[in-house]
């Protein structure tokens, strides 16, 4: 009895022990991964892997193509920045001595100032007046010389300022006149001529009549300012 039971008890111990060692060995950590990888022989993955690690390679290229142009760029910037701010600096070197040399330029002109009244019958009878009416600007800048005797003559004077000239509207004070308005008793007509003496000096020639058409006032003025130039006609004496 015991010479037939061993052998049956060996064959179902061996059917026994054959799954449990195939599911020990399919469970072991170092089995190989049954994931697809770029080393998979199978051709179809592996032309798709190389086209990967080459679309990587060349996004890489561009990157560092761009990162290079954009550091050049940078550095062009920084030079042209530098650049003009040193011409702005030589720029303003340049118009600062200018300036000085302008100035100084002026100055020794304004400095011989001149005033050659040929006629003055005005000075001392100024008060048999009550009007003084512009007639007449010519010369240079002639809106300059407007905007002039208007803001000086308009202000505080003893005589009534009156600016029919349509040189510059915004100081105009009459559109029109009487025709005989100027030969009136009283009105002065005021005329002035304007002119350049050279790159920094200006001459100026003051003419006043009176109601009759007779000069009685007839100055040259050379780098005078207006306020004195027309000083006359608000009963304070020029140069």
């Amino acid at each position: 009895m015991t010479r037939f039971t061993l052998p049956f008890v060996l064959i179902a111990a061996v059917s026994m022990s054959t799954p449990i060692a195939a599911q020990t060995n399919e469970s072991q950590p170092n089995a190989p991964s049954t994931t697809v990888q770029c080393n998979h022989d199978d051709g179809r993955h592996a032309s798709h892997c190389t086209r990967s690690r080459e679309e990587r390679r060349r996004i890489a290229a561009e990157t560092r193509m761009l990162e290079n142009r954009a550091k050049r760029d940078r550095a062009q910037t920084r030079m042209i920045n530098a650049q003009r701010e040193l011409a702005h600096e030589e720029q303003q070197r340049v118009q600062a001595e200018r300036h000085a040399i302008l100035s100084e330029a002026k100055q020794r002109e304004w400095d011989h100032r001149r005033a050659n009244v040929s006629l003055d019958n005005l000075s001392m009878n100024l008060g048999r007046y009550h009007t003084v009416v512009l007639t007449s600007v010519t010369g240079v800048d002639t809106k300059h010389t407007v905007a002039q005797a208007h803001q000086i003559l308009s202000q505080n004077n003893l005589l009534e300022f009156v600016n029919p000239l349509k040189i510059k509207r915004k100081f105009r004070t009459h559109k029109r006149l009487k025709t005989d308005f100027t030969q009136q008793s009283g009105v002065l007509q005021a005329s002035l001529h304007r002119e350049v003496l050279n790159e920094y000096g200006r001459f100026v020639r003051l003419v006043v009549r009176n109601h009759m058409g007779k000069i009685v006032y007839d100055a040259r003025y050379e780098n005078v300012h207006f306020g004195e130039m027309l000083a006359p006609l608000q009963g304070m004496a020029s140069l």
